[in-house]
């Protein structure tokens, strides 16, 4: 692999074009253009096809130009080639700058190559050829000022060229542009367009906002059939406008109708000279603003906006912007298409304050974006207007919002949305509606009305696909999945996450932030429950959301109150399954910026603080959780929890019956409570030699889980019940299904969960012992596996034949122990590592 790393206008493409002339080899090369497009799937299969079916051919050399556009994940699959299989690929790529590919030992070995732009800069002879090629003489006074201002860049000195070569006095323009002052490509800005014809000039100020053009885009938005020959024309200088080889999926950026067209890229610089000129004003600027206006106009009778914001603004053609927004920026934004609203509002503030019509799609822009301050600047404006009484689903919308950051009251909200919502005809309804049942079930998920938020969502994800919202179906999509969650259907989260970031993935021109983290958190949450969750820490590892999810900064919506909760949620599930029952708790009782906890929510906090009391051995917190699920009415939940604290005091029968009858009167379907409460049940009767009805209440809560498949419950939560694996082996002899089998080798590849953790979890008594080490000591490798062995209660001898040393030298490791740990004894060594989670 070989890297040509150099910046814009080098001279990187025509380089490399001109050596694979040189060297013959333009027909056994494979030349693509890099974008977001080029994942890694797409990535390998170009890479398979180069390499071929057969052994000891070299590959065919692959050219990848502009591979600074690749995505992440497709550098991470080359540097993977690199170091695992660097002789399958011949390949160069053209950055603009360096790449995180992995460089040293690849470099020693010899199968990898950088190249630095300054292999690209012509020498004197070459830079005197293509100025006397530009300008049409070899005068020294037009050829050595150029020279020596442009020192070999081939950009510059093409530019330049050009403007000397097309003015009245080549000469005096030369020395103009060798003076120095500004940057070469700053002084060629006023000069360049002067090099080209009038119709070239308005082609190219049209088309200021198009990083790649069709020819038919050309023509329409300059008004001008002609303009893919101009294009072509400038095509020929090699750096003004290159043409993109043709690709099945079409060019990044362009709908899938223009694959099969002649498309161009123009160069960056020429673009910005554009940019400038349109800056500056003037005849040829309102006429090129005209054309422009007119285009979009003809999209916009068609039902097209999706280019339309950028290329207005582009041309500074404000009036048109606004008219745009007042009438189409809902639409924008649900589109996934409204990233320049919040331009145009920064760029231009008098000009959207002086029109009110827009202040609502800035103030659902700003929101959709997670822009609270912007967000509630605009809705507090559009308040103290006339403007809500005109529009009340507006309204019904800006007091849900408000209702999320705690400015109004949450249910009267709602109940106005709802008779908003069944007023409206939803044949003849625009982007507002379904934007209006989203939010609408974003609050009732917050207040438990889970199956309304259900038929909401589901209405604006009808309604999305039918007006083609794709952003505001994909940030549903997700809402949705947070609701199936929520009301205990795990295996529709998984799929309609996926669906979720299914759709993300198909439009790579949204810089979505908020839908993707929501649809990965619902993800994660329900895979957590799922049978290889219960024992693959590998598996775990990957699961674990990135420490950004959890700041101030994290990606989750200011007002997505149940993301936020979930969340949380989320880290302490996660350092359960770890093990990790002290971080767990912490997670719990973190702060979260959030109002009081509904009834639903707040009952599956305790319900989860309880399990960790009950592992920790805290009866305290349990009967504390006890009486508060009673005050909310969870009369189930309050038994499960009371069966619990029973079976932590070991009384054996009352924790067996207050956990069969948890399962006959559970009321919330977060956690599976009725499940837990059957498997429980399952293992102490069974321990008191009730078995038949011991796999009866197992059997239950197979059959309830099995949909779900949620093996939450059978992680083994009793202290005094038989062990979960017996039980299951059992339940497989006597009636085995797909889904018991599966639950059956899942448990017994480990312990129950409550053996398990036993071992690292401090009680609530070791956590009220003071100890006089307050920062964890340094442990070496063998005084570790000593301290474990100590907490699992081996003997000297018998941690002597596991670490195969002697007893003397155990007895000197436990002594050095003692040291680091300030103790004396065996219990409090313990007490003091399991404080300090050292085990």
């Amino acid at each position: 692999m070989t890297l040509l790393v150099a910046p814009a206008g080098a001279g990187k493409t025509l380089g490399i074009s001109g050596w694979l002339h040189h060297s013959g080899q333009t027909g056994e090369v494979t030349w693509v253009h890099a974008d977001r497009t080029w994942r890694p799937e797409r990535l390998s299969s170009l890479l398979s096809e180069a390499r071929g079916d057969r052994e000891g051919v070299r590959p065919r050399l692959v050219v990848i130009d502009d591979a600074h556009a690749l995505p992440a994940s497709s550098l991470h699959e080359l540097d993977r080639l690199l170091g695992e299989d660097p002789l399958s690929m011949r390949l160069l790529l053209a950055a603009r700058w360096d790449l995180p590919v992995t460089r040293l030992v690849p470099e020693l070995l010899g199968h990898f190559t950088v190249l630095r732009g300054d292999v690209l800069r012509l020498d004197e002879a070459e830079a005197r050829s293509l100025i006397e090629a530009h300008t049409g003489t070899a005068d020294p006074a037009v050829v050595d000022p150029l020279v020596e201002r442009t020192q070999g860049w081939c950009a510059a000195t093409v530019l330049a060229a050009r403007a000397a070569g097309s003015a009245q006095d080549p000469a005096a323009a030369a020395a103009r542009i060798g003076a120095g002052g500004a940057s070469v490509t700053d002084r060629v800005a006023r000069e360049v367009f002067e090099s080209l014809s009038p119709r070239q000039r308005h082609v190219l100020l049209s088309l200021a906002a198009e990083p790649v053009v069709t020819t038919t885009t050309a023509a329409q938005l300059s008004r001008d059939r002609g303009a893919g020959d101009l294009l072509a024309d400038l095509e020929s200088t090699g750096l003004l406008v290159s043409r993109v080889p043709a690709t099945p999926d079409g060019p990044v950026g362009l709908p899938q109708e223009a694959a099969d067209e002649v498309t161009y890229r123009i160069h960056p610089l020429l673009t910005e000279l554009a940019r400038r000129t349109l800056a500056a004003g003037g005849a040829e600027v309102e006429r090129a603003r005209e054309s422009v206006v007119d285009a979009v106009r003809l999209d916009r009778s068609r039902g097209d906006t999706r280019f339309a914001l950028p290329r207005l603004m582009a041309v500074g053609a404000l009036d048109a912007c606004v008219e745009l927004l007042a009438e189409e920026g809902v639409t924008l934004t649900a589109q996934g298409r409204g990233e320049r609203i919040g331009d145009l509002a920064r760029l231009h503030p008098d000009t959207v304050d002086e029109h009110p019509e827009t202040w609502f799609s800035l103030a659902m822009n700003r929101w959709f974006a997670g822009d609270i301050p912007q967000a509630t600047h605009w809705m507090d404006r559009i308040l103290r207007s006339d403007l809500p009484t005109e529009h009340p689903s507006q309204l019904a919308m800006l007091r849900l919002m408000r209702a999320r950051l705690g400015l109004e009251p949450m249910f009267a909200a709602v109940g106005n949305a709802k008779r908003v919502v069944l007023a409206e005809d939803r044949e003849r309804a625009g982007s507002e509606l379904p934007l209006l049942l989203t939010e609408l079930a974003v609050t009732q998920n917050w207040l438990g009305e889970l199956g309304e938020a259900e038929v909401n969502l589901t209405a604006a994800i009808w309604l999305c696909r039918t007006r083609d919202l794709p952003a505001l179906e994909a940030a549903a999509l997700s809402h949705l999945a947070v609701t199936q969650f929520m009301a205990g259907h795990e295996q529709s989260c998984i799929e309609l996450a996926t669906e979720a970031l299914a759709r993300l993935e198909a439009m790579p021109y949204w810089r979505a932030r908020h839908t993707p983290a929501r649809a990965r958190l619902a993800l994660h949450l329900a895979r957590l429950c799922e049978a290889p969750a219960v024992l693959d820490h590998a598996w775990l590892a990957a699961l674990d959301p990135p420490e950004h999810l959890q700041g101030p900064s994290a990606p989750i919506h200011p007002a997505d109150l149940c993301s936020k909760f979930w969340t949380r949620e989320l880290v302490a599930r996660l350092a359960l399954a770890r093990s990790a029952l002290i971080d767990a708790e912490r997670a719990l009782e973190s702060h979260l910026d959030l109002p009081p906890l509904p009834d639903h929510l707040a009952v599956v906090v305790l319900l989860e603080q309880s399990f960790l009391a009950h592992l920790s051995a805290d009866a305290h917190v349990l009967r504390d959780s006890a009486d508060r699920l009673l005050e909310v009415g969870a009369l189930g939940e309050a038994a499960l929890v009371e069966g619990l604290a029973r079976d932590l005091a070991g009384d054996r029968k009352g924790a067996a019956a207050e956990f069969v009858r948890a399962a006959a009167d559970t009321t919330y379907s977060q956690p599976a409570t009725r499940p837990l409460a059957l498997a429980c049940a399952a293992q102490l009767l069974d321990a008191l030699g009730q078995t038949e009805d011991a796999l009866e209440h197992l059997r239950e809560a197979a059959v309830a889980t099995e949909v779900r498949r949620n093996a939450v419950p059978f992680m083994g939560w009793c202290r005094l019940g038989t062990p979960i694996r017996a039980l299951l082996g059992a339940l497989v002899r006597s009636t085995p299904t797909p889904w018991s089998v599966e639950l059956d080798e899942a448990a017994a590849q480990r312990p129950d969960y409550v053996t398990m953790i036993a071992s690292s979890t401090p009680t609530g008594r070791e956590r009220s012992t003071p100890t006089e080490a307050t920062v964890r000591p340094p442990l070496s490798p063998r005084e570790r596996e000593v301290l474990n062995e100590l907490a699992r209660g081996s003997t000297y001898a018998d941690i002597a034949a596991a670490l195969f040393v002697s007893e003397n030298t155990v007895k000197t490791h436990v002594s050095s122990l003692y040291g680091k740990l300030a103790v004396g004894r065996r219990s409090e060594a313990l007490t003091v590592a399991r404080n300090l989670r050292l085990i």
